[in-house]
Order: C-alpha cells, then sequence, then structure tokens
C-alpha cells in the first residue's frame, strides 16, 4: 500500500510542473504510433477545470520555435511564453487564467535519445529524419480530445507557433483545414525544406493561399524582426488573393507579439466558425493524403506537389508537379483518389477526364460504392473532371488564360487575356455570357460582360473577345486576382477566379550575359559567391536554338542570377520549366531562397527571332532582400548543337528504370548501360522508350523507360545515351549506385 501511494506521488509530482492563479501547467506525455516513440507535450488547464467535471473547453496548440521545448527555454533562451513575466507577462498561462481555453504545447525535438542534443525542432531545412510533425498532428489532437475535456470539433480548435513554430502552424494548418478553424503564425519563417527524408521539397507559404479555405488565418510580427523582410512580401500578396488574412505589426523583435490579442482573435473564430467551403483546393507534398474527406494516393517517390483544384460535387482539377505555381507535371506518377461520402450509393456517374496539355478527353462511366464514394485512377497529368449527377447538363471550367502580345502584365498598361473555357458536363451549354471582375483592387476592366457560342459538351472554346484589364498607381499590388462569371440560357452560374501576376514598370538592362555552358562567379547565400557551371550549350554568350540559359545581371562586380518571366513560343516547348533556388539561410537565418529560371530554347526557333524578358534578381540589404527587376531583350542566333540533357534518373521496385530527359527538339534514342559494381563482367544493355507502351506510363512525357527483366541482387552504375532528331547525343554516367534484383 505504501509503495503504491508512493508510486501515486510520484507520477503527481512529475506531472504537475506549476499551478499559476489556478491555472494548471501539466508535463506529460503519450505513445505516438505514427513517431513510434514517446512523445511529451506541456497542457495548460483553465480555472475550474478540475472542479467543474462537465465543462468542456476549446483548445488551442502551440508550436515553440528554434532551440525551445515543450517546457520552456533551453540555454539559448530567447522568447519564454510560458508563465509569470515570460514575454512581459504576456504569455499562456496568464491568457488561460482569465479565458476558457486548453493550450497544447506538443515537443518539437527531433532528436532520438542517444544523439547529441540538438536544438533544431520539427525535421525541416534541413529534413534529416523520418519524423513528420504534420503527420503526427492528427494523432496528437486525438490523444488530446481522449484524454482531456474538449470540444472536440474543428469548429473549437485552432493553432499557433512561434518561428519556426510559425511556420509549422502555417503548414499543419493548411494541411488539415477540416481539423482547425484558425491558424495564428508569430514571426514565422516564409520557407522551408520539408517532407519526406528521401525527396523533400521546398515549401513556401506564399504558394500555398489555396490551402486555407475554411480558416481563419493571422501574423503577428514586431517591426525589428529578423525576418520582417519576408513577412512584407507576403503581405504584399496574400491580401490580394485571401479575405480571411490579416497581419499586425509590433513594436517588437522576433518575439510572440501580442500573444493575447492573438488568442482572443482565435477564441473569436471559435465564436463564429468558418463553415467548409462548397468549392476548395488542397496541394499537399505527402505522396498519400487526406483531406475534406477526401482520400489521395500515390506512387511518387521523387520530390513534387498533387494540387487538387475547383473541388465540388461536380467534379475536380488535379495535377502533380515538379514545384509551384507551374513547375513541370510529373505524369509518371499513379494517383489515386476517393471522394468523400457525397453521392448516391452503389450508381454509375457519367466521368468526364478534359487533359488541358493534350486537349483532348475522354469520357467513362464510375459507380460509387456503397458509400457513395467515387474512385479515380489517374496519372500525374493535368486532368478537368466531370461529374455528371443526373439528365443532360454542361459543366463549364476554366481551361486555361494567356496574356496576349505580352510575357508580364504591367501598371499602367492595359493587359489582354484570352480565357479558354471547357465543358466538362454532358450537355451542350448554351446562350452564354461571361463577366470578369476585379477583386479587392481598383483595377478596370473592359469590356464589362461578352456573349460567347455554345460549347457543346466534351469541347474546349476561347472566349472571342479578349477582356483588357488595367492597374493604375496601386504600386503596393504584386497580383490581381479576379472572378469569373459564366451563365447560360438556364440562368446555371460557375464562377472560376483568375489570379494575375503584376508587375511595375521596368527600364531594359543592357549590361546582362548569357550563361549557356559557361562557368561563372556568382552570387550565392546573400552575401558570398561561388564559381559553378550553368545553362547547357556552346558556351559562346549566344542564344542558340537547343540550348538553355541563365542570364546574369551584374551588380558592384558581382553576377546575379535571375528569375524570369516571358511568353514566347521559342522558349521552354512541350511543358518544359526549369527552376533552381539560391538559398539565403545562411545570411538572414530565414530559410528564404531567390529562384533563377533556366530557359530551353526550342529546337526549330527561327534564327533572328526576338525574345523579350522579364528579369528579377535579389540583393541583400540585411535583414531586407531587395527585389530588382528589369526588361531583357535577346536574339536568337545559330542552330541546334545541344544534345539532349538528363534531369534524373530513377528506378522503381518493379525494376523499372525511367530516366527523365529534356531538350530543344525531339529525342531520339535513349539507351543505358548498367555495370555491377562487384561483377563488373555483369552488364546490361536496354533501349528504352516515351511512347506509353510497355513500362512506359505516358506517350510523349521526356520521361523514357524500360522494365529491367528479373536479376540477381545486385547494385549498378548507369551510363546513358541520348540523341535528338537534330543529330546531337551524349553520354553520362550517372552518379550513384542503383538496386536491380
Amino acid at each position: 500500500m505504501h509503495i503504491f501511494l508512493n508510486l501515486v506521488l510520484l507520477w503527481c509530482t512529475s506531472m504537475i510542473f506549476a499551478q499559476s492563479a489556478e491555472v494548471s501547467i501539466i508535463d506529460t506525455r503519450h505513445y505516438s504510433n505514427v513517431f513510434g516513440e514517446i512523445r511529451n507535450y506541456r497542457i495548460f488547464l483553465p480555472p475550474g477545470y478540475h472542479q467543474e467535471a462537465d465543462k468542456k473547453y476549446p483548445v488551442i496548440y502551440y508550436y515553440h520555435g528554434w532551440s525551445q521545448r515543450y517546457f520552456g527555454e533551453t540555454y539559448n533562451e530567447y522568447a519564454g511564453i510560458d508563465q509569470g513575466t515570460d514575454n512581459n507577462g504576456d504569455n499562456i498561462s496568464n491568457f488561460v487564467s482569465s479565458h476558457e481555453v486548453i493550450v497544447v504545447k506538443p515537443d518539437g525535438y527531433n532528436r532520438s535519445p542517444q544523439q547529441e542534443y540538438y536544438l533544431r525542432p520539427y525535421n525541416i531545412s534541413p529534413v534529416e529524419t523520418s519524423r513528420q510533425f504534420p503527420l503526427y498532428f492528427p494523432e496528437l489532437v486525438a490523444h488530446i480530445d481522449a484524454t482531456y475535456r474538449t470540444i472536440a470539433d474543428r469548429s473549437h480548435r485552432g493553432i499557433s507557433g512561434l518561428s519556426m513554430g510559425g511556420f509549422m502552424t502555417f503548414w499543419i494548418a493548411g494541411k488539415y483545414p477540416q481539423l482547425v478553424s484558425a491558424a495564428g503564425n508569430f514571426c514565422g519563417s516564409p520557407e522551408f525544406f520539408v517532407g519526406p527524408r528521401n525527396f523533400p521539397v521546398e515549401y513556401k507559404h506564399m504558394d500555398m493561399y489555396k490551402n486555407y479555405g475554411g480558416l481563419d488565418v493571422r501574423l503577428h510580427y514586431g517591426d525589428k524582426d529578423f525576418i520582417r523582410g519576408y513577412h512584407q512580401d507576403l503581405n504584399r500578396t496574400w491580401p490580394q488573393l485571401m479575405d480571411n488574412y490579416q497581419f499586425k505589426i509590433f513594436d517588437a523583435e522576433h518575439t510572440p507579439c501580442g500573444l493575447a490579442e492573438m488568442f482572443q482573435s482565435i477564441l473569436t473564430t471559435f465564436d463564429h466558425p468558418p463553415a467548409q467551403p462548397e468549392r476548395w483546393h488542397h496541394i499537399d507534398v505527402y505522396p498519400a493524403f487526406e483531406v475534406w474527406g477526401y482520400q489521395v494516393q500515390s506512387d511518387r517517390d521523387l520530390p513534387g506537389f498533387t494540387v487538387l483544384e475547383n473541388v465540388d460535387k461536380l467534379g475536380f482539377r488535379c495535377a502533380v508537379r515538379e514545384f509551384l505555381p507551374n513547375g513541370p507535371l510529373m505524369t509518371q506518377v499513379h494517383l489515386s483518389i476517393t471522394t468523400s461520402p457525397i453521392y448516391a450509393p452503389s450508381q454509375p456517374y457519367t466521368i468526364t477526364d478534359f487533359n488541358p496539355t493534350t486537349n483532348t478527353n475522354s469520357v467513362s462511366t464510375i459507380e460509387s460504392d456503397q458509400l457513395g464514394r467515387l474512385k479515380f485512377t489517374l496519372d500525374g497529368g493535368r486532368h478537368d473532371i466531370g461529374i455528371a449527377l443526373s439528365g443532360q447538363a454542361p459543366n463549364l471550367s476554366l481551361a486555361s488564360y494567356k496574356l496576349l502580345n505580352t510575357g508580364w502584365a504591367q501598371k499602367d498598361q492595359p493587359v489582354s487575356v484570352a480565357v479558354n473555357l471547357v465543358n466538362k458536363g454532358n450537355g451542350q451549354a448554351t446562350n452564354l455570357t461571361a463577366s470578369l471582375t476585379p477583386l479587392r483592387t481598383t483595377a478596370t476592366v473592359k469590356p464589362g460582360q461578352v456573349t460567347i457560342p455554345d460549347i457543346p459538351a466534351g469541347e474546349i472554346m476561347e472566349i472571342a473577345e479578349p477582356f483588357v484589364f488595367e492597374v493604375k498607381g496601386d504600386s503596393s499590388i504584386d497580383v490581381v486576382q479576379f472572378k469569373l462569371e459564366i451563365t447560360d440560357a438556364d440562368d446555371r452560374q460557375w464562377v472560376e477566379f483568375l489570379d494575375i501576376p503584376v508587375h511595375p514598370e521596368v527600364l531594359p538592362i543592357d549590361d546582362f550575359v548569357i550563361a549557356d555552358g559557361r562557368e561563372f562567379k556568382v552570387a550565392n547565400a546573400g552575401d558570398d559567391t561561388t564559381s559553378m557551371v550553368l545553362g547547357h550549350g556552346n558556351g559562346d554568350g549566344m542564344v542558340n536554338p537547343g540550348e538553355s540559359f541563365v542570364i546574369l545581371v551584374p551588380h558592384n562586380d558581382i553576377y546575379y542570377r535571375t528569375q524570369l518571366y516571358f511568353n514566347h513560343p521559342g522558349l521552354n516547348p512541350d511543358g518544359i520549366n526549369l527552376r533552381e533556388s539560391d538559398n539565403w539561410g545562411s545570411y538572414d537565418h530565414v530559410g528564404g531562397s531567390a529562384k533563377y529560371s533556366i530557359p530551353v530554347v526550342a529546337a526549330d526557333c527561327p534564327e533572328g527571332s526576338q525574345i523579350k524578358l522579364l528579369a528579377e534578381y535579389w540583393l541583400p540589404d540585411y535583414p531586407y532582400h531587395i527585389i530588382k527587376k528589369g526588361e531583357i531583350n535577346l536574339t536568337v542566333s545559330g542552330h541546334d548543337q545541344t544534345p539532349p540533357v538528363v534531369r534524373w534518373v530513377n528506378i522503381r521496385g518493379d525494376n523499372t528504370l525511367q530516366i527523365r530527359l529534356y531538350d530543344g527538339g525531339a529525342i531520339g534514342a535513349v539507351t543505358a548501360r548498367l555495370v555491377n559494381t562487384k561483377s563488373p563482367d555483369q552488364v546490361i544493355e536496354v533501349t528504352l522508350n516515351d511512347q506509353g507502351r510497355s513500362s512506359d506510363r505516358v506517350s510523349g512525357d521526356r520521361i523514357f523507360s524500360y522494365q529491367i527483366p528479373h536479376q540477381q541482387f545486385g547494385l549498378y552504375q548507369i551510363q546513358i545515351t541520348a540523341a535528338d532528331l537534330s543529330g546531337n547525343s551524349t553520354t553520362k554516367n550517372w552518379p550513384g549506385n542503383f538496386v536491380v534484383h
């Protein structure tokens, strides 16, 4: 008996850390199936929690920052937030003492006990372990709801965090909008490498704004915060795209500034929680995920993003891309999408699958399961799916838009926009009218309304009369969101949105260099330099057909790599889009990166063609980055002398060798020679295809494939030979060893 009482006393002593103004602060833990280990957390219970046995409470989850833990500060104290005088009294305990809310602080520690102590939490930038903290969040929520008296629904659940925890706040909230209704970010970093350990991606909040439908989103930061330059970037863009985003700047440094105000805003959301959007969007870094009751599975084993758009009962749009917003399509991916149970059980539905890339469509029938779910099996290309509920009815969707006679939209200049619509329904759309309306800006649009010819089922049509818009005077606008409304003869209405970046008037840059296979010393990581070969070509500093190139702009005798905006048929044929990053983390300790473009010139681009580009690059001005822009004018000369370039090599678990190449023209023969590393006399020689036959999944996507017959297990090195139809060939030994079995 005494032993039992002593054990109970020991347990209570270890669990209850402190009580302040009747707030119970408890350090405890639970076993995580996601992580396969014990995980710690601190929980703040409000006054009266232990006395009112039937009362339930909303919950705010708080994610700590770098060098911190669930229990508070480590020896790198910089932003205490728990109790007493922490954060000048504006802290969690003091807030909970006067509000009926539970606050949970999970531990972001990312090392095993036998490893050296490490200050960087959450397994992001770099991704070092298999721990995936976003995947842990639903498990933690389920544990908290089962263990404490919570109001266990998304309407009474919010998330917040500081710095790296602020990054996690926006990431987790955007990944699980079905679990939370509010997200509050204190001084969060804008961008990190995240995701699966073997194929992480660059995750940038700026690109993820569509994930926040059904949420209230808020950012607090200090006017002396070292990250504030990136927050300013975000605040030029998100207010133009989101009605549910707010930000506030405080007289503060890198701290949880305005904590009580942030938490109060979350409680206000709980009083009036936003509903699930009727039509929603979602982007995810994981090959498999669930959102709003939809289940998505894929076999993607390379970095990328699964993009769902315009999801409602009438259909959806999907694609898998290498990067956002317009990275190359990963057509080799097998994608499975199972809807939520919103359809009649065990009933046939007519499905239209429109592919805007190939301008083709197919019609099939899918029967819902016994729960009323539909399951789609697709590739990673772009698909616009229409679901016919009953009878014959049109179903219109925005297929694409393009800017006419310009490579980018410029302020104080009229911009013509051509809009393409697709009818993914099973009935003709008649007597159509369309209007384009700017949101949140004073941009003007002409004409106010246009008439559209009838669109038969399964066909695409460009609206004959383009819309012309102009943004005048407002230098703060980086993007304009337009609402496109289409109405038919039966007063059916379809609403789509166009998000068009706009740039200020720029001057020509005359002093620039074309890197087409030459080595240059360039600016790197903000305030450093490095030497590297950029582009692929003959290195003569001219733009030739078939080459890829990087535009370098000098500043103070240093060359800066540039991100390019353009709209020219002679660049990036067949959906090629190459982009790389220059990470500035070692300079500003944030995690952001400057992007630079590597356009590919079409092999058949005529000599003498004039190409106009908008170039953008960053200059360091700690803690800011100065964004410079200018116009570049190029003339194409010569002819194609550049062979295909290998982008990546992969051997799937079924022994399928995949090689991704790019070239300015059509690629002919691709062969591979695999040599066993232990027995060099064991050689496998194969010819790969890109015709969509045998093991190749999609024709013409420049991913060449061959399924190697069963072998005895071995590690192999791969030599690749590829040639284009212009007669240019290359042989390359790809680094690393590959498993063949």
